[in-house]
Order: structure tokens, then sequence, then C-alpha cells
């Protein structure tokens, strides 16, 4: 004979609400005579019911039974209806579009890998890349990103870029899809990196060339070089701001943090002895030698520049001021600017002038030409290099402003100058400025 079970309570005669029969196997859990499934009898809505464990074993059946009371004991209904299988495919397939980390990385400003905010001009470049990235990646899966991807993805670009090879432009660009999926992660847009083992790079070493290759040969280059920018007043900050570079080695943006009403210790100051001018290095560098030396054409330099700026601009607190705004520094790209335009010839029809200088040289080369000089007198590169802010003990100099000849080690260099072999390029603008005729 059967027993009908609700609870130990129940009478063992035949329920009145189904007409199938139960047996209890254990404190809650029945199972069904006929299909022999495992139940348990909850009230849901007020109303007493029987309800699958969906399982024939009682060890499982026990198990399912207890998440189900927990689940009621944190106030959830472990009996809601499942989202449907394929729609919550859906769902996730559309959350972990690369398109979707793309977009979050712009809306938060792309922040850096410690979620840092990023200089402008590096932000503005970043920007750019997550408008240009967008139609080709936009609806990709992040676990669907193959090397093969990429090929297609540099493939693409190259016939569209119009300057250069276009494998530096596609490196910086797929540099900046990694920024974008590395903080998808972190937004929890995508649950990991693709491409565990690497991405490719398509611009080869070979094809690297070291700034020195865009330096001025000696001082008396330097010299001439900034005499072009020295000849309008506008630009005359810019070839200070030139010969300065190559006597420090300092960066465009260390150069321009420097302020002449500067606080004893802060950017600008000069140390009582005037042999040690304060700075501030960038790139996470600024515990590393806060001071530069004041060599023999780096006085000569400050002496100059006191003078021009007391005259042309006396109220800017700034060592490089702005021609436009003085009270704010020169623009960051405008000493690249304007050593570009010197190389392009000036001018129209029978007008046009020729190039100023022959060759390309570019802002950082000034720092390429204070690596040499220093090691033309025997200096080593871990010294050069703490003098620079670098503390990779000098291979940072060898890979970025190429070797240097073993016989300089040995105090056998060409012991380059700072200083010009004849007239200083201020000297010149002075002395012109003294000569011009007054206007009555």
């Amino acid at each position: 004979m059967s027993i009908i079970a609700a609870d130990q309570a129940e009478s063992t005669a035949q329920s009145t609400e189904t007409t199938y029969q139960y047996v209890r196997e254990a404190e809650g859990i029945f199972r069904h005579t006929a299909t022999k499934w495992l139940h348990e009898r909850p009230t849901i809505n007020g109303k007493r019911t029987w309800k699958s464990l969906k399982t024939k074993n009682l060890k499982l059946a026990k198990e399912e039974f207890r998440r189900r009371r927990s689940a009621e004991d944190r106030g959830e209904n472990p009996y809601a209806e499942k989202q449907d299988p394929p729609a919550a495919e859906e769902k996730k397939k559309a959350a972990s579009l690369v398109g979707d980390a793309l977009r979050c990385y712009d809306e938060d400003d792309c922040p850096d890998r410690n979620r840092k905010k990023r200089p402008a001009l590096m932000l503005a470049a970043e920007k750019a890349n997550v408008e240009i990235l967008l139609p080709f990646w936009d609806a990709v899966i992040p676990d669907d990103i193959t090397i093969a991807l990429c090929d297609k993805y540099h493939d693409k670009r190259v016939e569209e870029i119009t300057r250069g090879e276009g494998d530096r432009t596609v490196d910086l660009e797929l540099n900046t899809l990694r920024n974008a999926l590395r903080w998808g992660c972190r937004c929890e847009l995508i649950k990991h990196m693709p491409l565990p083992e690497g991405w490719p790079r398509y611009h080869t070493g070979t094809a690297v060339h070291h700034c020195r290759e865009f330096m001025a040969h000696d001082a008396d280059e330097v010299h001439q070089i900034a005499s072009h920018l020295f000849r309008h007043g506008k630009s005359r900050v810019l070839g200070f701001q030139f010969v300065f570079e190559n006597n420090t080695g300092l960066r465009t943006i260390e150069a321009l943090r420097l302020r002449t009403d500067a606080e004893p210790f802060t950017e600008g100051w000069i140390s009582p002895d005037g042999k040690s001018l304060c700075v501030r290095r960038a790139k996470g560098q600024s515990n590393v030698n806060p001071f530069v030396a004041v060599h023999d054409g780096l006085k000569e330099w400050l002496e100059a520049h006191k003078r021009w700026k007391e005259e042309f601009y006396p109220d800017s607190p700034w060592y490089f001021p702005s021609p436009y705004d003085p009270s704010q520094p020169a623009d960051i790209s405008a000493l690249g600017h304007a050593l570009c335009r010197l190389r392009k010839p000036s001018g129209r029809g029978k007008k046009k002038q020729p190039a100023k200088i022959k060759r390309k040289i570019i802002s950082h080369g000034c720092r390429a030409f204070y690596v040499t000089v220093r090691r033309s007198h025997g200096i080593s590169d871990v010294q050069i290099g703490w003098e620079l802010g670098h503390t990779s003990l000098g291979r940072t100099l060898a890979d970025v402003y190429g070797g240097v000849p073993p016989h300089w080690l040995i105090g056998d260099g060409p012991k380059m100058s700072w200083l010009p072999t004849g007239k200083r390029v201020w000297a010149e603008t002075e002395e012109l400025e003294r000569t011009k005729p007054t206007v009555n």
C-alpha cells in the first residue's frame, strides 16, 4: 500500500490535490512512485504545490533542496523563471564587442595603465586613434581577435595612409586598441585580454632612426640654425629654446616648465653658486637628478636670455613665453614646427627662397647633441644617463642615441664645445638691434 505524503503531519490517505502518489524519502523530499523523480512541496503565492527537484538521486535532491531554502533565506525566489538561453547569450555577446570597449575608453578620457589622466597631446592622439579604429573593430568580439585579423587591419590601413610606409602608424593604433581593451576589462565589459601570446608589430627595428641622425653636428651649426629663428621677433624665443635644449639635454616639456620667478628648489631656480639649474624631469623621472649643471655655454646663454627677457617680456614668469600670450609658455609643438618650416622653401614664383637648412633637424635631436658632447669628453653613459634622468645604467642611451666609439671612453674623443667658434647668435642679434636706425 502506497503512502500519500505532503509532510510528516499529513495522513497516509490519497491526496485530494493530485491523483499522483508520492513516497517520503527525506524531510521535505518525496519520490513520485510512477516516474521516480524527487519533489518537494513548497508554498508559492499562498498555495501549496509540488515542485520537481529535477533529479532521481537523493543526494543531489538534498543539495538542490538546501540551495532553494538558502535562496529563500536571502530573500530570493528560487522558482523564478530563468532567462531564455538564446536571449542571455545574445545579451552577453552584445556586451562583449570591441566597439563597446573603445567607446567606454573614449568617454572616460583614455586613462593610462595606472588609471591616471594622460597629457593633452597624448590624449588627443588616443581619441583620434579611437575614431580610426571603430569602423573596422566595432562589431568584433574580443575572443575573435587573432593575429590574422590584425594583419587584415594592417593591410587595410596601409592602403589609406599617405605619409610614410604606415607600419609605425598601425602599431600606434593597435596600441590604442590594447589600451581600450584593458580598460574594458577594468570596467567589466570584457572578461580577459585577447592574444595573451602577444600582439603583432609591423614597424621593424631596421626602420628605426636614431635621433642623433637629426641633431646639429656641432655648436657652430646649433647657432647657425638658431640664427634663422632669431631673425623674427616672434620666433626669437624659439631660437633661445633651441640653443637651451642643446646645452641642457632637457626635453621640450621640461624646458617649458621653467620660470624666472621660481622659488628655491623649484623649476627654473638657480643655486646661489650659479652652478646648478633646478628642473623637473618628465616621464615619471621627477625624483631623478633635479638639477642641470651650468657649464660655460649655458652660463653665457643665461646671461643673454636674461637681457632679452627683461627687454621684451619683463612681466612674463616663463623662461620661454608665448609671443601671443606672454602669461603662458610657448606651445609644446612650436619649436618642432619651426624647425620643419626651415627645411621648406619659402615664397612663390620668382621670389621663392630656398630652404634655410638642408637636412632634417628635430627638437629631440637637441638631447642627442647633449649626449654626444658629453661622450666626446670621455663621460660614461652611466653618468650621462643620470644627468638626463635615466636610471637604466646607460642602456637607454645606447638604444636611443646609438653606441659610443670605444676610444672616446679613454679620453681620446674630440672634446666638442658648447660654444661656437664665431659670434654667438644672440650677440649678432644684439649688435643688429644697437645699429638699427631710429625713426623720428
